[in-house]
């Protein structure tokens, strides 16, 4: 019997018709599950709220000054997170107007409270000092220092300004790398070169 090429090809085309209709069709049903499933997800995951609250690491100075003499110089942790303090004390002559002069003014000598430090220029208070608390015992106690007026050719009088800082006491590694000290069980023990 005599077979037409024509038939041959439309048996294949059937067949091949069948088979991409079958596989189009199991695309589709995979992206329709796949849409409805991420259509589904999206609207029923709750959002999540970020709840994180920074830190402020602040502190404040107390001092008691009656004109020429400052006495009980302390530093309040004024944040809300536990701290370490450290203190520069910097002077400089000023005129009766109050206006910066020349003239070198030197820091009197005075003995720093217990566990406080000094190191490369600043006072250090050894231990962390809890929020709205101020170290046990001041930089500068009741006995004081006492400011001077000068009689050289430059005069004036002699002014102290307390400059206080404030650092959040953990993690430890990160205190010592700001401030140049280490930190070893919860207290600054040992300084190093560079600040």
């Amino acid at each position: 019997m005599y077979k037409s090429k024509h038939i041959k090809n439309d048996s294949r085309k059937q067949k091949f018709g069948k088979a991409g209709t079958l596989v189009l069709s199991l695309l589709l049903l995979v992206a329709v599950a796949a849409g409805g499933t991420i259509a589904w997800l999206s609207t029923k995951t709750a959002s999540i709220e970020n709840k994180f609250i920074p830190s402020h690491v602040k502190c404040s100075v107390t001092e008691d000054f009656d004109g020429t003499r400052k006495s009980n110089v302390n530093v309040t942790n004024t944040g809300d997170i536990e701290a370490y303090i450290r203190v520069k004390l910097v002077t400089y002559r000023v005129n009766e107007n109050g206006q910066h002069i020349g003239g070198t003014a030197t820091i009197p000598p005075f003995d720093p409270g217990e566990n406080w430090v000094l190191y490369n220029g600043f006072y250090y208070y050894t231990l962390p000092v809890n929020k709205n608390e101020s170290p046990a015992e001041p930089l500068i106690g009741e006995n004081g220092i006492d400011l001077i007026s000068y009689t050289d050719t430059d005069g004036g009088k002699q002014v102290i300004e307390v400059m206080a800082e404030a650092i959040q006491s953990v993690p430890d590694k990160a205190v010592g790398q700001s401030w140049g000290v280490s930190i070893s069980q919860g207290s600054v023990t040992a300084y190093s070169a560079g600040n």
